[in-house]
């Protein structure tokens, strides 16, 4: 019998925001993959306590990735409801260990770095939409930062082909589309097809970035900025990120579904 959890991340909404699935405990590479094949949301992670620290695998349908901002915050919403105190805590990922706070929100600090710049012509090509500026930022997964002009255009996108192809020779997850036209500080989407995701509806990982390199080049200076992603999916949500002690990203959660798996 698997324990199985089902988590409403970034909402305090049940059926928006993004769906993650918790999974308590850790079984072969095999069985992870065809669980989360199984369970068919953009990702599923899987948790076990080991001494003091928590270790994280994630999972899209067709591969595993080092690292998943939403389905973080949803474990540790797991965990706060079957006894974890609020606190600091550590948790083990295939990017590396990170730093999980558990409040009344759970947040995680994870430590960007910048990478470079695309070439506005070549991604406008691939997307048929001006693009007005990128960046590659590394938050543990290698994300693509590309402004567009307006909320109309940004809900004009499409994940394609060609899409995944560009990710994949550039040795990045995705590519987060943004604008500032919005009642936050931007609105995004989140593209991974290379990584069977074809929109993910609201991305910490890809949010964190985003607040990252909008305050270190001075684009949009601020301690603490709040993103909206989702709209086209009609799975509306909401991001936090501080910027202090690192960058810290968060959000509310829900708790949808729970049950078991024989497998």
């Amino acid at each position: 019998m698997i324990e199985v959890y089902k988590v409403d991340v970034f909402t305090d909404k049940p059926l928006k925001g993004n769906p993650a699935t918790v999974v308590l405990g850790m079984f072969s590479d095999e069985v992870m993959q065809r669980l989360a094949f199984e369970l068919n949301l953009s990702e599923t992670v899987f948790v076990e306590k080991r001494n003091d620290k928590f270790h994280l695998r994630f999972f899209t349908p067709i591969k595993e990735i080092d690292l998943c901002g939403h389905a973080t915050i949803g474990a540790f919403h797991v965990l706060r409801l079957k006894g974890l105190e609020n606190g600091i805590y550590k948790a083990v990922t295939k990017a590396g260990e990170i730093t999980v706070r558990v409040e009344d929100r759970v947040w995680l600090r994870v430590n960007p770095k910048f990478v470079g710049s695309l070439d506005l012509d070549e991604l406008k090509k691939i997307v048929d939409v001006k693009v007005v500026d990128t960046a590659v930022v590394d938050v543990g997964i290698k994300i693509c930062l590309a402004e567009v002009e307006n909320f109309e255009t940004l809900m004009s996108l499409k994940p394609t082909s060609e899409l995944a192809d560009y990710c994949k020779m550039l040795g990045i997850v995705g590519v987060h589309f943004y604008t500032f036209d919005s009642k936050f500080d931007a609105c995004g989407r989140f593209f991974a097809p290379a990584y069977g995701v074809d929109e993910d509806p609201v991305t910490g990982t890809a949010n964190s970035a985003l607040a990252y390199y909008l305050n270190s080049s001075g684009k949009l200076v601020k301690n603490r900025y709040v993103f909206e992603q989702g709209h086209a999916l009609g799975r509306e949500g909401v991001v936090y990120v501080e910027i202090g002690d690192g960058v810290w990203v968060g959000g509310d959660a829900v708790l949808i579904l729970k049950g078991f798996i024989e497998i």
